[in-house]
């Protein structure tokens, strides 16, 4: 450094760091009253000395430290995240560290058991319904089931008059009452029933 001798550059930074013996303090002193460059090069180391200490405070990654843990490198090990850089760090430390195996086990038994869950249903006011009333019924179905109906109850209309007329015509033939035949209609149109014997075609 500018001159000056290894030995005095080493006697100088153990003076900083309070490591010298009495009889090196004796020549350590000595240099600093008579030789300028020694003094030049103490006071550059000093300056050095305070700006690395003002350098702010480094965190490195907790596995490039000797006895660190890995910490989320652990579930990023278990999900197959890592960088193919960091699987055989994280694998070289397992093999050393018992504290990171047992927390990888608890991380894979927690992993596991979220995956046996069953699935969860969802709530009913968020399912939606369709009533049976609702359905939609197409416009020709309607229209056919209808045709098929009045049909049918025009046939056993007809099939009514014909069994109530007398043979031969010597008697009165008996009242039909209209209204009795409608409600028939009506009865069988809710419910679908054609009279047995009657075919219905449809259009």
């Amino acid at each position: 450094m500018n001159g000056v001798p290894e030995r005095t550059t080493e006697l100088l930074s153990a003076y900083l760091d309070g490591e010298l013996t009495k009889p090196e303090l004796r020549e350590v002193v000595d240099i600093l009253e008579h030789d300028r460059a020694a003094i030049a090069a103490f006071r550059a180391i000093q300056a050095t000395r305070r700006a690395v200490r003002t350098l702010p405070t480094l965190d490195p990654p907790r596995h490039l430290i000797p006895g660190g843990h890995l910490g989320d490198q652990l579930s990023a090990y278990v999900d197959g995240e890592l960088a193919t850089a960091e699987i055989p760090v994280v694998s070289a430390h397992l093999d050393t560290c018992s504290d990171c195996r047992h927390e990888l086990a608890d991380i894979d038994r927690s992993r596991t058991a979220v995956r046996a869950l069953p699935g969860v249903e969802p709530p009913e006011f968020l399912t939606p319904r369709v009533e049976d009333h609702d359905t939609v019924v197409p416009f020709r179905r309607r229209r056919s089931t209808r045709t098929a109906v009045a049909i049918a109850a025009g046939a056993a209309a007809v099939s009514l008059v014909v069994a109530l007329t007398p043979i031969g015509g010597s008697d009165t033939p008996a009242a039909v009452s209209i209204t009795e035949l409608g409600s028939r209609h009506d009865a069988r149109a809710s419910t679908g029933v054609v009279p047995s014997g009657v075919e219905v075609g449809l259009p």
